[in-house]
């Protein structure tokens, strides 16, 4: 009798057990599936770049969009710039590569409407409100100051920039096209240096500094 009762015991607390394993493998699948869940809704509504600290490409587009209609409102230029960063041996810049350019860039960037963006694996890109055609000064300032860091590398730097007057045709997909094609052509006809174009205007004059 004492024995049957053990082995009844033995058996319920085995099946106790195995229900309670049961029940803990599905909590911890459960919070498994949350935190997942968690990490990748904090980075769909994040703006920011985890590996460079720069703005999303989205996030960049969204604010070029509203600085192209702010240009046209205020009838102030804009420039665009987007710097590409390649090994001479044709491989990608490491993750800290790209934060080390980035944060050469950030230092640089003194208005507060400065902005910079990670817009592809290997490139950043410059929003620059109220410029004019002598922000080409400032490209290459930026240009030479990321050399000058990676002197002993094998790193290319090719840097597009574009300054753009407050027309009826600045958008920020023409922006994009215009910096995109430029940065073709820099990386076809000049790479390793800075191709700058602008569209010049006589009627005022709002600098960089």
């Amino acid at each position: 009798m004492i024995q049957t009762l053990f082995i009844v015991l033995s058996v319920l607390l085995s099946l106790v057990s195995i229900g309670l394993t049961l029940r803990l493998n599905r909590i911890n699948q459960a919070f498994s599936e949350y935190r997942i869940w968690a990490e990748n809704e904090i980075e769909r509504v994040s703006r920011t770049d985890t590996g460079t600290g720069a703005l999303k490409n989205s996030a960049f587009n969204d604010l070029l969009s509203s600085e192209c209609r702010r240009a046209v409102r205020e009838f102030t230029p804009l420039t665009l710039m987007k710097l590409d960063m390649k090994h001479l041996n044709g491989d990608d810049p490491s993750d800290d590569e790209m934060h080390q350019v980035a944060q050469i860039l950030k230092e640089r960037l003194s208005r507060p409407g400065d902005q910079l963006g990670r817009c592809g694996q290997n490139q950043l890109c410059l929003l620059l409100p109220s410029t004019n055609e002598h922000a080409g000064v400032f490209a290459n300032v930026c240009h030479q100051a990321v050399n000058d860091a990676f002197t002993s590398s094998d790193v290319q730097f090719t840097l597009a920039a574009c300054t753009f007057q407050p027309t009826a045709s600045l958008t920020p997909e023409m922006a994009s096209e215009m910096v995109n094609e430029t940065l073709v052509k820099a990386l076809s006809e000049k790479p390793g240096e800075v191709l700058f174009h602008a569209e010049y205007s006589h009627d005022f004059n709002p600098m960089y500094t």
